[in-house]
């Protein structure tokens, strides 16, 4: 990595906390990134403003690059502080993992270090991406940028969800078996699709031979897809990698987003379209994880030609409690009903995730899934997008924010 990289890659992750409130004129970050050859380059982050120098091999023992030695596979590295995470490192030894994607990024629970002794970060690392730490916020490890980016966002959510869950009756851990082996997933398989994607650029793979031609619909769909994404993710309803939209093109065909790849590496071509009946899909990439879920949902609503699944935050503190969100008025009661009920636990992309979310369903627009996040559909994926927009809004008017 040359100065000139390292200078370019500081200035889009600066840019990528501003967006995500983890950068502003009061809350700084330090951030470090590791070449291949074992360079790092070391940046302090304020507000607008950054400093940035070259790292020695001496000065890398220093206590916050420790975080280097104990993940060995770490390619950034970034200390900050967040608004959240600050109290749960004040109040707590430790947060147990009380949604999916932070058992998943994180590990079973997020240790609290007391400080940035080397003792003390290969303590909290150990087995996990991250931790909090006293007086400091979080430490957060990533194989790459977005990964790093993802872990914090997850990581201060997960604090923001531990914390507002108390006014609602208190977040619910994820089951142990659960976490260990969603940890495991995408430790092992699932994150390695973006990392690919993010370092190395691949042509996508041509349609399979028994897929049909693309139509002018199937064109525009594959953009919209795109776009809602990218809609979504500056939102704030989408992060990372996690949630994934569907759209029934015909009664033979849908389209969906693909497996662990970032929304902001997104285009139409990596749209796939999957069959129905079978789930196959041919020479493609390969779809998400959830799209028996979308395919369930199509099958049980003739009236639902759209379907999105988020990580929503707001949502995802009454998903953690295992309540339901209360749709007293104004787009919210017109689109979901009374209210957004929480289906029952099950492991993602499983046959009962989809029963136990029709069940929550209904003949509503929208429902919970049980310490994972929310799932919004409609006529087309305007309607859904707007589901998940009120969703979240009504959660947090039912939260007093």
């Amino acid at each position: 990595m040359t100065k000139s990289q390292a200078t370019k890659a500081f200035l889009e992750l600066s840019a990528q906390l501003r967006h995500e409130g983890l950068l502003s004129d009061t809350l700084s970050v330090k951030a470090a990134l590791r070449g291949d050859d074992g360079e790092i380059f070391f940046a302090e982050l304020a507000g607008a403003d950054m400093t940035m120098q070259e790292v020695s091999t001496g000065e890398a023992q220093e206590p916050l690059f420790f975080a280097f030695t104990v993940k060995p596979e770490a390619k950034a590295l970034l200390l900050l502080t967040g608004t959240y995470a600050p109290v749960v490192a004040q109040r707590m030894r430790a947060l147990t993992a009380e949604l999916d994607d932070m058992a998943q990024i994180v590990g079973l629970t997020a240790r609290v270090a007391s400080s940035l002794a080397p003792e003390e970060i290969a303590r909290c690392l150990r087995g996990r991406n991250s931790c909090f730490v006293k007086e400091e916020g979080m430490l957060i490890t990533g194989r790459a940028i977005s990964e790093a980016v993802t872990g914090a966002i997850l990581l201060e959510k997960a604090a923001m969800t531990h914390l507002l869950a108390k006014t609602i009756g208190g977040a619910k851990r994820v089951p142990l078996f659960s976490a260990a082996l969603m940890h495991f997933i995408y430790q092992k398989k699932y994150s390695k699709i973006n990392l690919s994607a993010e370092t190395v650029q691949k042509p996508c793979a041509e349609e399979s031979a028994d897929m049909p031609a693309q139509t002018a619909r199937e064109r525009e769909i594959r953009a919209q897809i795109v776009e809602y994404g990218r809609r979504l993710q500056d939102e704030g309803l989408l992060q990372g990698t996690w949630g994934n939209l569907a759209v029934r093109l015909d009664e033979r065909y849908m389209l969906c987003t693909p497996s662990g790849l970032d929304y902001r590496l997104l285009t139409p071509e990596d749209i796939v379209k999957v069959e129905l009946t079978t789930l196959d899909y041919g020479n493609q990439r390969k779809p998400t994880s959830e799209k028996r879920l979308h395919r369930d949902i199509f099958a049980a609503r003739s009236d639902v030609g759209a379907s999105i699944h988020t990580h929503a935050k707001l949502c995802g503190v009454f998903a953690a409690a295992r309540k339901s969100i209360c749709c007293i008025e104004g787009d919210m009661k017109r689109l979901v009903g009374d209210e957004m009920r929480c289906a029952g636990h099950a492991l993602p992309s499983t046959k009962k995730l989809s029963k136990v979310a029709l069940g929550a369903l209904g003949d509503r627009n929208g429902c919970l899934l049980m310490n994972h996040g929310v799932i919004c559909c409609g006529t087309d994926l305007e309607a859904a997008y707007q589901t998940c927009k009120a969703a979240e809004e009504a959660a947090g008017q039912q939260l007093g924010l």
